[in-house]
């Protein structure tokens, strides 16, 4: 076992170093973020926890919407200089501990699902038999994010960027026994991580170190389009090109999937940062629960609700990921002003109109039961 973490170390050091130049280039102000929080919130903070534990995400009244907006101001009185003051991540922290708490001891009625937003596109997903998180990371915004990997059975991963990737969550889920899934891609290694390369190595070769060592099936690359069954979880998934950088042919391609999920009674998609499918996928005809999108723009987010459009409720995510720089609330890119311009009245708002499918924005920390 000792050896096999050692190498696992090795490996992911060869990605994160890959991963730091992708993190870096991802925004143009990528900025170093603070690594230590304060262990009180200010009364500004204080105020605001309180204020989000009383409203509900599911609250479509126009407090819900002040409350969002609220977050966003907060947010930019942290700006400091070229990256944030202490006072966002005690914010962090207060909300996450609160999480870290909650899911062991929660009890998912049968037929139910509770869904926990932990950070950025990280969220634990619990049944009554299973739980699983997607994207589980952000150890240099939460130190304890690997805390949450002890209460999982799966752990799924999109792609290897940093802010879904987290070298910390991995080898935790792997020491208490949870599966991490990862994409079954042909890769070859660079300096800015895994490429897709039909003559490459397969991902999983390179995580095992050439069959040298055996992860005792504590990995597994989920092949593309294929419904496979991980500790009785039905999932199939879906290659697709990164936002803003698999679409253009002059930036490499990374491996990313999509996934669908079957809990008892329930359907969840969660895209990562995907957008464009690598294979044609047709979701014109199902019926999914629960739809977890990267936000972007409302065109962007147009384009997505015509390749999902029976999703009952949408989870918006990828909101103030600090890692991206101050950038992200001055241009209004990652904040919630930026997704209410697709927000009303609870639904998602279209450029024809109220469209049939549920919105609702998060906070971290937030739960929601369907």
């Amino acid at each position: 076992m000792k050896n096999k973490f050692i190498l696992f170390g090795l490996i992911v050091a060869v990605v994160a170093i890959g991963v730091f130049f992708i993190f870096k280039n991802f925004s143009k102000n990528k900025v170093d973020v603070i690594s230590g929080v304060t262990k009180n919130l200010d009364n500004e903070g204080v105020a605001l926890n309180d204020k989000i534990n009383l409203i509900s995400p599911e609250d479509t009244s126009e407090k819900r919407i002040e409350l969002l907006k609220q977050v966003d101001d907060f947010a930019k009185k942290s700006i400091d200089g070229k990256g944030f003051s202490p006072e966002i991540y005690a914010l962090i922290k207060i909300r996450l501990d609160q999480a870290l708490k909650e899911i062991p001891q929660t009890q998912v009625p049968k037929g139910k699902i509770k869904i926990w937003y932990l950070y950025n596109m990280g969220v634990i997903v619990k049944s009554s038999e299973k739980t699983v998180a997607f994207d589980l990371a952000g150890t240099y915004v939460y130190s304890q994010m690997a805390e949450f990997a002890k209460f999982i059975d799966v752990l799924f991963i999109t792609h290897f960027h940093n802010d879904h990737f987290d070298k910390n969550v991995v080898e935790q889920a792997i020491k208490s026994g949870a599966t991490v899934a990862v994409p079954d891609e042909k890769v070859r290694v660079e300096d800015i991580g895994f490429i897709k390369d039909s003559n490459g190595e397969n991902i999983m070769d390179i995580l095992s170190g050439h069959g040298s060592v055996n992860f005792n099936n504590l990995f597994i690359a989920i092949k593309p389009q294929e419904k496979t069954v991980i500790k009785g979880i039905e999932v199939v998934a879906y290659p697709a090109n990164h936002i803003g950088l698999g679409e253009d042919p002059a930036i490499a391609p990374f491996p990313l999937d999509w996934y669908e999920i079957n809990l008892p009674g329930i359907t969840l998609l969660h895209m990562g940062d995907g957008t464009s499918f690598d294979q044609k996928t047709n979701f014109i005809n199902k019926n999914i629960d629960v739809f977890i999108t990267h936000n972007m723009d409302p065109k962007t987010n147009d384009s997505l609700m015509k390749i999902v459009p029976n999703a009952k409720t949408i989870l918006p995510l990828h909101i103030l990921e600090l890692g991206h720089g101050t950038d992200i609330i001055s241009s209004h890119t990652m904040d919630y002003q930026n997704l209410l311009d697709n927000y009303t009245d609870g639904y998602f708002k279209s450029s024809q109109g109220k469209e049939k499918n549920k919105f609702m924005p998060l906070i971290w920390g937030e739960s929601v039961e369907f």
